[in-house]
C-alpha cells in the first residue's frame, strides 16, 4: 500500500467525529482521482431517523437532491440492500433519468457509492465520490474497494456512538394452525358463528382465538388485526 494512503488510513482511525473524518476523506478522494465525495447515513427501517449528509458537492445540487430526489434515489435503495459498489452510469438510473441528467449538468457524471450496512443498530454509511471525466474501470474498483469499504465500516462505526440507539425490533407474530385458519376465514366475511360450522368448534372458542389475533397483532379489533395479518403475510392475495 502507497504510504500516503496508509497514513490517511491511520488519520482517519483516529477521528473522533464525522466532522473531523470529513477532510481527510475528501483528501483521500483527490488522491485517488475524485473531485466530489459524500458521507450519508441513514437508518433503512426508520421513518423517523432523519438521514445526516455531509459532503463537498455544489449547493446547487444538494438543494435540487433535497427537493428532487431524496426519495426516489437509486443509490440509497441499492445500498439499503446491498454492500456491492453501485456505479453511477446511464443504466443504473434508467428509472430515474432526469437525476441522471442532473447529475452530469453538475459535474458528477462519473462516480461510485459504497455502502457498510450495520443490522444490529439499522445503520447504513454510505460514501459516494464523482469526478466530472472519466469513466470508472473495473481495475480501479478491484483497487480501491477494500480500502474504501474498510473506511465505511470505520465510519460507521465512529457514527454509532454518537447516534441514539435503534429502536428495538419487536418479535414477529406466530399464529397456531387454529389462529391461522380462523384469520383467514374472517378475511373473506364468515361470522364467529359461520367459521364455527366450518370449522366443527364451537363459536365461543372462534370468539376466543380471534381474542387472541387482536392481542398477537397489537389492534383495536377483528378487522384492524385482519390487516395486520394480511400485511404480515399470513393472508394469500385470493382466499378462497
Amino acid at each position: 500500500m502507497e504510504r500516503w494512503k496508509e497514513y490517511q488510513i491511520e488519520q482517519l482511525t483516529h477521528a473522533k467525529n464525522i466532522e473531523n473524518a470529513f477532510p481527510i476523506l475528501r483528501s483521500f478522494a483527490k488522491n485517488i482521482g475524485f473531485q466530489f465525495c459524500g458521507i450519508a447515513v441513514s437508518r433503512p427501517d426508520s421513518r423517523s431517523f432523519k438521514p445526516f449528509y455531509i459532503n463537498n458537492f455544489t449547493e446547487a445540487w444538494n438543494d435540487e437532491y433535497e427537493n428532487l430526489y431524496s426519495e426516489d434515489d437509486p443509490i440509497t435503495a441499492f445500498c439499503h440492500h446491498s454492500m456491492l459498489p453501485f456505479v453511477w452510469n446511464r443504466k443504473a438510473f434508467s428509472k430515474t433519468p432526469k437525476m441522471w441528467s442532473a447529475l452530469q449538468s453538475h459535474g458528477m457524471e462519473h462516480g461510485w457509492s459504497q455502502s457498510y450496512l450495520d443490522e444490529e443498530n439499522d445503520l447504513c454509511c454510505t460514501i459516494s465520490l464523482a469526478r466530472t471525466y472519466c469513466e470508472i474501470c473495473s481495475l480501479e474498483l478491484y483497487e480501491q474497494y477494500g480500502v474504501l469499504h474498510f473506511i465505511t465500516q470505520h465510519l460507521s462505526e465512529m457514527l454509532v456512538r454518537t447516534l441514539p440507539p435503534a429502536p428495538p425490533k419487536s418479535a414477529p407474530v406466530r399464529l397456531s394452525t387454529r389462529e391461522l385458519e380462523i384469520v383467514r376465514l374472517c378475511a373473506i366475511g364468515k361470522t364467529a358463528w359461520e367459521i364455527g360450522q366450518i370449522l366443527n368448534v364451537t363459536e365461543r372458542t372462534v370468539v376466543y382465538h380471534t381474542r387472541n389475533l387482536i392481542i398477537k397483532f397489537n389492534a383495536c379489533n377483528k378487522m384492524s388485526a385482519v390487516i395486520a395479518a394480511a400485511k404480515a403475510g399470513f393472508i394469500p392475495d385470493h382466499p378462497h
